[in-house]
């Protein structure tokens, strides 16, 4: 007798099903920013985020250069705490982008919107971040952006992920080195020195901790604070929540030392009294119990003598910690002025050098569509030498300081350079229209 053969297996032949996909499909648009196209598509059963440049600067080398910086920083970091970059790929509609891993969860700013974290929930997100910026900064990378809205809860598990890399940088970069970050929570040096800092993510914790967990208000303030006094690094940090932390705990074990202490000295006076000999037992009670008596009218003007210089000490301490939090107020006041001073200024000259170059560029194509015209319709001929002239002369006027009253020397001279590379880009392939023209009409 023979023993029939039993095996496992699917229900449905998974073979049928199965099929290699080279491509990304159905590739969403989630947003447009000031500069980026934020998308999301789905490949081996997967979803995925898509981040590319706006249609107007995928030409332009320097914004590709910063896609490529973002991602080439980006890809050296594995930790579950850091989306994953796994690649760049030309998506068909978006051009050149990042792919990253697509979180299921959503941002601190959504959370704190809600309302819904308790206490302990927003002490742990705090210390995820702590420890996720402490492995970017071990990596030798610093983020420049942190803020709630750059940091995603897992659905699954709760967990902190740091997102959007796009400001991040290190010190082997050596070139797209300029200030960066978001009003609020970019540090004041940040804004005036080209070089990154781990100080500057410092600044940032401290920004989000105030909103996060108002009850570490003097650590928060420390970190926002001058840059001298500020943590060195998240490892310091974490010591001062942990002593922060810890205090309560300590008066709890104190007042509890001093009470058996207290029960202790009583009880020994106790036994002494009880020591003295039969034939003065009496004598011995009633002194025992005068003893005893004044031992705890003693031991209770001791412990009223040692509130009181608690509470005076307690005192003293408040009015020291008042007079250097008045200080610091103040002294934050004055930064936070000198700060909302200086966003304005940035952000209008921000605002002036996009508006700048979006104005240059688009004379630029109307010059190069009208010289097409000319060329197509009416056979006109054209020197080489005058359209590139004009494109120097768009590219010159773009900047006009009655327009554009905010922007450095600097700037006006790398908006020019950015337009006029536009301006040759953009000609070229006309160009190549223009010979393909002639040389079908010498065919004919």
């Amino acid at each position: 007798m023979t023993e029939d053969k039993i095996e496992s297996g699917f229900l449905n032949d998974p073979a049928k099903e199965f099929g290699v996909q080279t491509g990304m499909n159905d590739v969403e648009i989630l947003r447009v920013t000031k500069i980026n196209i934020i998308a999301r598509g789905r490949r081996y059963g997967r979803m995925w985020l898509l981040k590319g440049l706006r249609k107007e600067l995928r030409d332009s080398a320097a914004y590709r250069r910063q896609l490529q910086k973002e991602f080439e920083i980006h890809s050296r970091l594995h930790n579950p705490a850091v989306v994953q970059a796994v690649g760049v790929e030309d998506i068909p509609g978006l051009g050149t982008c990042i792919v990253e891993e697509w979180i299921e969860g959503k941002t601190l700013a959504e959370l704190l919107r809600d309302g819904r974290l308790d206490k302990k929930e927003r002490r742990r997100i705090l210390r995820e971040i702590i420890q996720a910026v402490g492995y970017l900064h071990s990596m030798g990378v610093i983020h420049r952006d942190l803020k709630p809205s750059n940091i995603m809860v897992r659905n699954a598990g709760k967990n902190v992920v740091l997102i959007d890399f796009g400001l991040a940088d290190t010190d082997d970069y050596v070139e797209l080195k300029q200030g960066a970050g978001t009003p609020g929570f970019i540090s004041p040096e940040q804004q005036k020195e080209k070089e990154a800092n781990v100080s500057d993510d410092i600044y940032s914790i401290g920004a989000i901790m105030k909103e996060l967990t108002p009850e570490y208000g003097p650590i928060a303030r420390k970190c926002t604070g001058n840059l001298n006094r500020r943590p060195k690094d998240t490892n310091e940090i974490i010591k001062r929540l942990n002593r922060r932390n810890r205090r309560p705990r300590l008066i709890r074990i104190s007042l509890a030392v001093t009470g058996i202490l207290i029960i202790g000295l009583l009880a020994l006076l106790r036994i002494l009294s009880l020591s003295e000999s039969a034939s003065e037992a009496k004598s011995s009670i009633l002194e025992a119990r005068k003893v005893a008596s004044n031992a705890q009218n003693a031991a209770s003007e001791a412990q009223q003598k040692l509130n009181l210089l608690n509470e005076t000490n307690r005192k003293q301490e408040n009015q020291v910690a008042l007079l250097k939090d008045s200080l610091d107020n103040l002294t934050i006041r004055m930064t936070e002025a000198q700060e909302k001073l200086h966003r304005v200024a940035e952000d209008n000259r921000f605002k002036e050098k996009e508006d700048a170059y979006i104005e240059g560029v688009r004379k630029a194509e109307a010059l190069l569509a009208q010289y097409s015209r000319d060329i197509i319709l009416y056979s006109k001929e054209y020197n080489s030498a005058d359209i590139l002239s004009s494109g120097q002369d768009i590219a010159r006027k773009s900047c006009n300081p009655q327009r554009y009253p905010n922007l450095t020397a600097t700037d006006k001279e790398k908006i020019k350079k950015d337009i006029y590379n536009h301006f040759l880009n953009t000609y070229e392939e006309y160009q190549k229209m223009w010979n393909n023209r002639k040389i079908s009409n010498k065919n004919k």
